[in-house]
């Protein structure tokens, strides 16, 4: 079952950690969790976008599934990319396995008749568009304020490019969101300014030609800073627009 958004708190000791775009990048996740040495009281949250472009979508998916049956808190915000996922498997065989394999999650199917496994499926389903606390938004692409009720407005919550923040709309908190890649030098400037929107999303699967992109980010909003890992994939998928 889907849900439009969760609310949390955050548990007492905890901290609660937040994860721009993966795509894939599974070694490179690996390696960000080792680094915040993370806690069974941590809520982590994941902005979507774990899958797509990246070497090991399906790497990423089977780690970030062993760190919740182990009873890690993971709260996934759905992204763009799981959002096609879910609806391509309404089309026929033909549409899902061009998917599939331009996704790179084919393991992820029974090969008979293209069906998403079960534990895919429930994993992929249980995403929210969004999630608010008492702190903060966190949400994939960010949330259209000319739209009559923004916080119903899913398609935009997962594909707007051009996310503008609103502290009233926002009842004075910051709104985390990923989608849009931004240099790493605009993140950390909105982390310290503690702006109203902040982004996460450093384009980790473009790599680390640019020394300004190809981080995967972790917002430690407990202790207002940011952790971050830069690509370490043995191949990179470059598809992605880089916004400055």
């Amino acid at each position: 079952m889907t849900f439009k958004k969760v609310y949390i708190k955050p548990r007492t000791g905890g901290r609660q950690l937040l994860i721009g775009d993966i795509h894939g990048c599974s070694l490179t996740l690996k390696k960000l969790i080792d680094k915040l040495e993370l806690l069974k009281s941590d809520q982590l949250i994941l902005l979507g976008d774990l899958i797509n472009k990246g070497p090991d979508s399906v790497g990423a998916v089977d780690y970030i599934m062993s760190l919740i049956s182990e009873g890690f808190e993971i709260i996934i915000v759905r992204g763009n990319n799981e959002s096609m996922l879910l609806k391509i498997l309404k089309k026929n065989e033909m549409q899902i396995e061009r998917l599939a394999v331009r996704f790179g999650i084919t393991s992820m199917f029974k090969k008979s008749k293209w069906v998403l496994k079960t534990k895919y499926l429930e994993f992929f389903k249980s995403s929210v568009f969004y999630v608010k606390s008492d702190q903060f938004y966190a949400v994939h692409a960010g949330f259209d304020y000319s739209a009559p009720d923004p916080f119903n407005d899913t398609f935009q919550m997962i594909w707007m490019r051009n996310f503008k923040a609103n502290k009233e709309i926002q009842d004075f908190k910051p709104v985390i969101y990923g989608h849009r890649i931004y240099p790493y030098s605009k993140i950390k400037k909105a982390v310290q300014k503690h702006k109203y929107g902040i982004p996460l999303d450093n384009g980790c699967v473009l790599g680390n030609e640019n020394p300004d992109f190809g981080r995967l980010v972790c917002f430690d909003f407990t202790n207002n800073i940011l952790i971050s890992q830069e690509n370490i994939e043995r191949e990179v998928g470059i598809d992605s627009k880089i916004v400055y």
